[in-house]
C-alpha cells in the first residue's frame, strides 16, 4: 500500500506535470496533475497477469495534442449545453461554443484542460487529491468555481470523490472520461465486451446529441442493456439514435438514488469484470465511435473507433435548459459532491 507523487514531463507550455501512483496488493492506479487525467489503471486477469484497461497516451503533451478527453477530469459542465446559452437567475448566460454552435465539455479551458494542484490526501491512505479553481468568466460561466477531486484505492476498487464550491451562482457537472478496455488497452475492439446497464429509460435526443427533454424507455431498442450482451450486438442497427452517433453515445437513466450500481462490463479475454456505481442521476454510454488518435497511445499501441467503452457517471447533458432534469446549478454555501466507483474482479 503506498503512494508515490514524481514529476512527468512537461506541459506543451512547459509547465512541470506529475504523476501520483497509487498501489496495494490488487490495484494500481496512476493519477496525473494535468486534466486528472487517470493514465494507467492496473489490475489483475484471471490468470493474475497484471492488465492496464484504460486507453490513454506516453506523454503530457501527447494527450493536450489530442481532443478526445481521455482519461479526463471533466468540468465545469460535462457533456453539451444547447446553443451555449442557459438561463440563471431571470438572464441568459451566454458561454463558449465550440461543437456545432453548442458547448461541449465546457468549451476550451474546461478541467480537462487545467493544471491541478496534487498532493496526498491527509490521513487517507492510497489515496491524492487534486484541487483547481475556475475563475468566474472562464468561457463565460459565471462564479469563481474550486474544485477538489481525490482519487483513493479501497480493495480493488479506484473512488473518486468530487467537491466543488462557488462564490456566486452558477451549474455545475463533473465526470471522468476514462476510456475502457477490460481486454487491455492495446487489445483492439471493445465491440465484444459484455455489457450490463441499470437504466430503464434513455435520453431523446436530436442528431447533434442535444437533449429534447423527453426519457423513452430502453424496452424493445437497442438501448437495452438490462439483461447483458456484448457492446456491439446491436451497434449497428437500423436505429436513429445509433446511426446519428455512429454507435453509443447516450445518457443513461440510472435507476434508483444514492450510491448503487450503474453498469457492469466483462472483457471476455481476460475476464476482467468492472462495476461501475455512482450518486448520479445518469451514466453516458459512449463507444469510442470517434477515437481517431494523432499521436501513438501508451506502449505504442494504435487506438482505432470502437477500441473502447466509456461510462460517464453525470447530471444530465443540456440540465440548465430543462426544468424537469435534476437540477445541476450550484449556489454559494451549497457544495456539489458526488461519487464515482470502478470496482474489479474477475469471472
Amino acid at each position: 500500500m503506498s503512494v508515490s507523487i514524481r514529476e512527468f514531463g512537461k506541459t506543451t507550455d512547459g509547465e512541470t506535470v506529475r504523476l501520483a501512483v497509487l498501489k496495494n496488493d490488487k490495484i494500481e492506479a496512476q493519477i496525473m496533475s494535468y486534466a486528472g487525467i487517470v493514465h494507467r489503471l492496473i489490475v489483475a486477469d484471471h490468470t493474475g497477469n497484471p492488465t492496464d484497461v484504460v486507453l490513454g497516451y506516453e506523454t503530457a503533451a501527447d494527450y493536450q495534442k489530442n481532443t478526445d478527453f481521455m482519461g479526463a477530469a471533466v468540468g465545469r459542465f460535462a457533456n453539451r449545453i444547447a446553443g451555449a446559452a442557459f438561463p440563471l437567475n431571470g438572464e441568459t448566460v451566454h458561454i463558449t461554443a465550440n461543437e456545432n454552435g453548442n458547448c461541449l465539455h465546457s468549451g476550451a479551458h474546461g478541467f480537462s484542460s487545467t493544471l491541478f494542484a496534487m498532493a496526498a490526501t491527509p490521513n487517507v491512505p492510497d489515496s491524492v487529491t487534486l484541487t483547481a479553481t475556475s475563475p468566474a468568466g472562464t468561457d463565460g460561466f459565471p462564479g469563481n468555481m474550486t474544485v477538489a477531486i481525490r482519487y483513493r484505492l479501497d480493495g480493488c476498487s479506484l473512488v473518486i470523490d468530487y467537491h466543488a464550491e462557488t462564490d456566486a451562482p452558477t451549474v455545475c457537472n463533473l465526470t471522468n472520461h476514462s476510456y475502457f478496455n477490460l481486454n487491455g488497452h492495446a487489445s483492439g475492439s471493445a465491440l465484444g465486451h459484455l455489457v450490463t446497464v441499470e437504466a430503464d429509460q434513455y435520453l431523446d435526443a436530436d442528431a447533434a446529441s442535444i437533449p429534447t427533454g423527453k426519457l423513452l424507455p430502453v424496452a424493445g431498442t437497442p438501448m437495452d442493456f438490462t439483461a447483458e450482451k456484448t457492446l456491439g450486438r446491436d451497434i449497428d442497427a437500423d436505429f436513429q439514435p445509433l446511426k446519428d452517433c455512429r454507435g453509443y453515445d447516450q445518457c443513461c437513466v440510472i435507476r434508483g438514488e444514492g450510491l448503487r450500481r450503474a453498469a457492469v462490463a466483462v472483457g471476455p479475454e481476460t475476464g476482467i469484470r468492472m462495476e461501475v456505481l455512482t450518486t448520479l442521476p445518469g451514466m453516458h454510454l459512449y463507444s469510442g465511435n470517434n477515437i481517431a488518435s494523432v499521436t501513438p497511445g501508451k506502449d505504442g499501441a494504435h487506438y482505432a473507433a470502437r477500441d473502447a467503452v466509456c461510462f460517464e457517471t453525470e447530471g444530465f447533458p443540456d440540465a440548465p435548459n430543462h426544468p424537469n432534469f435534476p437540477d445541476t446549478t450550484l449556489l454559494p454555501g451549497k457544495p456539489y459532491e458526488s461519487e464515482t466507483i470502478f470496482k474489479f474482479d474477475v469471472v
